[in-house]
């Protein structure tokens, strides 16, 4: 079965129809293979997890090939990283507004001195930009487009070859060197340090309510003692409700909802896998350590 994001969907409909054909293809293969794979494994014990601790029996190891299709897709620029200072997309050949694999693009930017010929480099756009409950930044989201090889270097200008896209390229796209480290093997679900407590932020493609395997990018990271594979608890607000002898505005106990799994994180921000849910979640809801 194939599962598509409204996202996905919204984004074929708007483009012209022999794009649209070609970002249909390449989204049934990308998504399903990677769906595919995280529901065979979700659906299966998870090995080596404690036995002892009934807030993570339930949960599942992620296969490397689901890790790696998340891993690729999430991004994050930290704060103090000038994000404006990054190669981005111009235009392309024949005055195309949006371009697919096997396109020639050109990018402007001053990153273009140190690009080697011949290399690969991500293709991002920018999404959302996250802030602390206090408005300090935490940092840029950005949702990868696909991958593109160096052609050649003319005047501040790099001429690139797009190898390989999930949505069409277009102008103001970014141009950076693809992360570094690898995504882990797979994740085995842990417990997180105590102290954490959180809020998801956003939901990658726009979406505001929340289910199970869905991604999810909460207000805590490397900072805070979290690394992939630690499981949080996502805890929905009380109602509030009149009482009945006071009269006062009581609200009741925030209620246990979901659990995610943290697959990347940052200095500040994670992105989590939503592993199990009762309700629907949404953007606000905390994230703490899990309950008994």
């Amino acid at each position: 079965m194939t599962i598509l994001t409204f996202s996905d969907v919204t984004a074929m409909q708007r483009a012209p129809r022999v794009l649209r054909k070609r970002s249909l293809n390449l989204a049934l293969g990308l998504k399903s293979a990677a769906l595919i794979s995280l529901l065979l494994w979700v659906s299966m014990p998870a090995a080596g997890s404690d036995q002892h601790d009934a807030r993570l029996n339930e949960l599942s190891a992620l296969s490397p090939e689901s890790l790696d299709a998340f891993w690729r897709e999430y991004r994050v620029v930290e704060p103090g990283e000038a994000v404006q200072a990054s190669a981005y997309v111009i235009g392309g050949e024949n005055q195309r507004l949006l371009h697919a694999p096997g396109d020639t693009i050109f990018a402007r930017g001053s990153a273009q001195e140190s690009v080697l010929e011949n290399a690969t480099l991500g293709i991002y756009r920018q999404t959302q930009t996250y802030t602390a409950d206090d408005g300090t930044p935490l940092g840029q989201a950005l949702t990868n487009i696909g991958e593109a090889r160096h052609l050649r270097t003319a005047g501040d200008m790099l001429a690139l070859e797009i190898l390989r896209a999930h949505q069409e390229v277009r102008r103001n796209d970014l141009i950076l060197a693809l992360e570094q480290h690898p995504p882990p093997s797979a994740l085995q679900p842990q417990l997180p340090p105590r102290n954490v407590s959180g809020r998801i932020l956003d939901v990658p493609g726009g979406l505001r309510f929340i289910g199970r395997l869905q991604v999810v990018s909460v207000d805590l990271g490397t900072r805070d003692g979290l690394q992939a594979g630690h499981v949080l608890q996502v805890n929905q607000p009380g109602e509030t409700l009149d009482d009945p002898r006071s009269q006062a505005v009581t609200q009741l106990p925030p209620t246990p909802s979901g659990k995610v799994m943290v697959i990347k994180p940052y200095q500040q921000v994670s992105y989590a896998l939503v592993m199990q849910t009762s309700n629907v979640l949404e953007i606000g809801d905390r994230v703490v350590f899990p309950n008994q």
